[in-house]
């Protein structure tokens, strides 16, 4: 094996092990902080739990862009190419163009919405049409779980577009019509104070 592609190998290993070794320690150190912070205010948790998920998938990533970096300047070839286009002005239209594209601005409006907190894992919301519980606010989009077990995956800009209907920050009430067959010589009143009874006990 050629020993550029070993120090290639060598470097890429090196570069996975901090980023795992980078995540391991945030996400304790997190798990510390977060505890003690839920002893003193559950929304506030909630709250940072959001930014910290966002924040710790943007530094994993910065990582492994520098790391893929290293490994791709060990070759000639790429390194030459690579300062080739950073000596270009096409790469100033290059970058002017992709701050514009879908991508990075779902990216942008991610952030975004990890410091405004809209909505939050676990919160109940509206996003246009569909309507079900916060899953997950990753990189580009974010996941609802509607009431029928579907999982939404609404663009991140489009957190930014429209107007987002959070049914859990202020009040976690909601309306709720249920049809119940009852028989045609059941007692009424005895089946609504079973029903009210059930209602109360969830």
């Amino acid at each position: 094996m050629d020993s550029r592609a070993i120090e290639a190998l060598v470097t890429a290993v090196i570069w996975v092990t901090v980023v795992v070794v980078v995540r391991w320690v945030l996400r304790r150190a997190y798990e510390h902080y977060e505890a003690r912070l839920t002893a003193r205010s559950p929304a506030e948790a909630a709250r940072r739990r959001t930014t910290f998920s966002l924040l710790l998938r943007l530094v994993v990533a910065g990582i492994a862009l520098i790391g893929l970096w290293s490994v791709l300047s060990i070759f000639p070839a790429t390194t030459e190419l690579a300062r080739a286009l950073l000596a270009s002005s096409a790469v100033l239209a290059l970058f002017a163009g992709l701050a514009f594209s879908t991508p990075l601005s779902n990216l942008g409006s991610g952030v975004l919405v990890a410091f405004t907190q809209p909505l939050r894992p676990r919160d109940r919301v509206t996003v246009a049409a569909p309507t079900g519980y916060v899953e997950e606010v990753a990189l580009l989009f974010t996941t609802l779980r509607t009431d029928d077990d579907r999982r939404v995956f609404i663009p991140n800009s489009q957190l930014t577009a429209e107007p987002i209907v959070n049914r859990t920050i202020r009040d976690p009430r909601r309306v709720v019509t249920v049809t119940l067959p009852v028989r045609l010589d059941a007692p009424l009143e005895r089946a609504s104070e079973l029903l009210l009874a059930e209602a109360r006990a969830i």
